[in-house]
C-alpha cells in the first residue's frame, strides 16, 4: 500500500511539472521609466515602500478588456520613481494617508486557464507607516 501512494504521488508531481513546463514565466516590467524583460521567480524576502496615494491604472479583466481601476504605488529604496502594482498584497490593508515600508515575498503562482506564470505578492512584516 506504501509502495502504491508513493507512486501515485510521484506521478503526481510528474504531471504537474509537465503541465506547467509550456506556460510563459517571462514579463516586460517598467523600471525607472525604461522596459525590462523578466522572469517571475519565487521572492522570500524584500522590502517596498508604498506611497500615500493610489494612482490611476489599467487593469484586465477577466474577459480581456481594459478597465480603469486605481493601484498601490511601490517603489525600492534603490529607486527613484513609484511604480503601479497591478494586484494586491496579500495579508496587507492599506489606508490612504500613510507611508508604508513592508517586507513581502513574491509567488510565482501557474495560471493554466492563461498559459502564464503570474507573480502573487503575500506580506511578510509592516517594517514602518508613517502618517503624510
Amino acid at each position: 500500500m506504501k509502495k502504491l501512494a508513493i507512486a501515485a504521488l510521484m506521478t503526481t508531481f510528474a504531471l504537474t511539472g509537465c503541465s506547467t513546463m509550456d506556460l510563459d514565466d517571462r514579463r516586460t516590467m517598467v523600471v525607472e521609466g525604461q522596459p525590462m524583460d523578466v522572469k517571475v521567480v519565487n521572492i522570500s524576502s524584500f522590502e517596498v515602500e508604498i506611497a500615500p496615494r493610489k494612482a490611476v491604472c489599467d487593469l484586465v479583466a477577466a474577459d480581456g478588456t481594459r478597465v480603469e481601476s486605481t493601484c498601490l504605488q511601490y517603489r525600492q529604496s534603490y529607486q527613484k520613481n513609484f511604480t503601479t502594482l497591478s494586484g494586491d498584497i496579500q495579508g496587507f490593508t492599506y489606508e490612504p494617508g500613510y507611508r508604508y515600508v513592508l517586507d513581502v515575498r513574491q509567488e510565482a503562482v501557474a495560471d493554466t486557464a492563461s498559459g502564464l506564470v503570474k507573480p502573487v505578492w503575500l506580506l511578510n512584516e509592516v517594517i514602518s507607516k508613517t502618517p503624510e
